[in-house]
């Protein structure tokens, strides 16, 4: 049961269409990025997690920090694991693959899925269709239909032009177009920006204020990242002053940081993410957290299909997840491109739920032929 290797492949694919990502304007996403973690045991299990960046960083303090970390340590010790890596993210970016794969060796060696062995209360999940580009109303009432007859009963939509009531305007558009088919959530991706080749007009706590009461006489289920990330007493002054539910927290780092958005009162719905967020020992810190305050703890999974994967095993094993992401906007990224790099996709029932994967460990089968054809470094 212990760690004799510890391997990593950065991986870029190219997509068959750019995708105009809300959170990156004006610079399309032209490939599918991964960085590949696989530990290797002493018993010839492999184990893998996947990050969803093409991490050079990683791979700069691979020989320094991870492997020294890993090597030689029972797969059980991933609370040790968890904590070093805390401190290795000080100096790279983002390593939770790196206790995914750890997760995934241990779920092979005790013959068991992961939410088996961190609560296992759910074996399937409500998933919503989760858009990430912009659409004119006519192209997202005809996205909604086809969410409809593929069994969804939400979908969320992107608040990203420069005038919000642009934005309050199309959806509720498409609202009345939809009625009460499809429930309807709005991402505001305010939580944290992109320097890129476009900037964003960014939100105060009066426009959001605003923008809310405007989805409010909408009916829109929560609003999503409406003011920065780390602004946590605009956060807790906005929940207080609508009656939305006020969603977010993909991007913020480690339980103290998770502990204050608690603490302020910031959030109705706390969006962890595994390999983007703390892996699976500080989610389901969080996830306690947010449960003994009466709120609810659903993973963020706009990754790919191993973080998908991961995040159905969180939400799996915990009593306040009612409802899962379910990245989904074709035909930039339909469910095909988003798990690409599995062997199988991840898809909905008729009834718009998505069960969690049951195979031992992260349940779910890399295409090795594909990631090797376009790996970029290994490690």
């Amino acid at each position: 049961m212990k760690i004799i290797d510890a391997k990593l492949q950065v991986v870029e694919v190219p997509l068959p269409h750019p995708f105009p990502s809300t959170w990156n304007p004006g610079n399309p996403e032209t490939k599918l990025f991964v960085t590949i973690a696989e530990i290797i045991t002493d018993d010839g299990i492999h184990g893998y997690g996947a990050a969803c960046d093409s991490s050079q960083l990683l791979a700069g303090i691979w020989d320094t920090h991870i492997r020294p970390l890993v090597i030689g340590k029972e797969i059980t010790q991933v609370e040790a694991i968890n904590t070093g890596l805390v401190n290795a993210s000080l100096y790279a970016y983002r390593p939770w693959c790196v206790e995914v794969a750890v997760w995934d060796a241990l779920g092979k060696y005790a013959n068991l899925p992961i939410y088996k062995m961190l609560g296992g209360v759910q074996d399937k999940v409500l998933a919503y269709a989760s858009t990430g580009s912009l659409k004119s109303v006519e192209e997202r009432v005809e996205d909604a239909e086809r969410y409809i007859a593929e069994g969804f009963k939400m979908m969320k939509l992107r608040a990203h032009h420069d005038d919000p009531f642009e934005d309050v305007r199309i959806i509720a558009e498409i609202k009345k177009r939809v009625g009460d088919k499809l429930k309807i959530a709005v991402d505001a991706n305010q939580g944290w920006f992109f320097t890129g080749k476009r900037s964003v007009a960014k939100w105060d706590l009066k426009k959001a204020l605003n923008v809310c009461r405007a989805f409010e006489e909408i009916g829109i289920e929560w609003i999503e990242e409406p003011l920065y990330g780390y602004d946590f007493e605009g956060l807790a002054e906005l929940r207080k002053r609508t009656t939305l539910h006020v969603a977010g927290g993909e991007l913020n780092a480690q339980v103290h940081e998770y502990r204050d958005l608690i603490k302020h009162n910031c959030f109705d719905i706390y969006q962890m993410d595994v390999v983007l967020s703390g892996g699976f020992v500080q989610n389901r810190k969080v996830a306690a957290m947010a449960e003994a305050e009466n709120k609810i703890y659903t993973p963020h999974t706009w990754t790919h299909g191993m973080g998908m994967a991961a995040a159905l095993h969180m939400a799996g094993a915990v009593s306040n997840c009612p409802f899962i992401e379910y990245c989904y906007d074709p035909p930039y990224w339909p469910y095909e491109v988003r798990d690409m790099m599995l062997t199988e996709p991840l898809v909905v029932d008729k009834d718009g739920y998505i069960a969690v994967p049951q195979k031992p460990g992260l349940g779910v089968e890399i295409n090795h032929e594909l990631m090797d054809k376009y790996t970029v470094l290994r490690k």
